[in-house]
């Protein structure tokens, strides 16, 4: 992946996260949003930087020798942090009305996680060699 796509990902994200808080200050849920954002971007970003570990070091592995990443341990982990603190908030949003208070928080939550992730890897992305 070329580093000015996750340069357009992250815009995108702090476009989602502007929006968002648009909506938790209008419902005076900003102090939820804020929390939520820290956290997401936290998880997110060590998210990241297992991503990019994980690629850095079995990526050759994988194209030569048929290695499955996701039976490493660290592609374990990662899979792991992934469905845990990304995929379940997402699949209670899909629950939650748009007009739940919770729903803005989440969504910051989210917004901040593949931003967080998006900047661990561009990071990442930023060493390599151009081809």
């Amino acid at each position: 992946m070329k580093p000015y796509i996750l340069i357009i990902l992250i815009i995108a994200c702090i476009i989602g996260e502007i929006m968002w808080l648009y909506i938790a200050i209008k419902n005076g849920h900003y102090w939820e949003f804020i929390g939520m954002f820290m956290v997401g971007f936290f998880l997110g970003f060590v998210n990241g930087r297992w991503t990019s570990e994980l690629w850095d070091k079995h990526f050759i592995q994988s194209l030569l020798k048929g290695l499955k990443v996701s039976r490493t341990p660290i592609g374990r982990k990662n899979a792991i942090l992934t469905y845990l603190a990304l995929g379940v908030p997402m699949l209670l949003s899909f629950f939650l009305s748009s007009y739940n208070p919770f729903t803005s928080s989440l969504q910051s939550y989210i917004f901040a996680f593949i931003c967080g992730m998006n900047i661990a890897i561009y990071r990442w992305a930023r060493k390599l060699p151009n081809q």
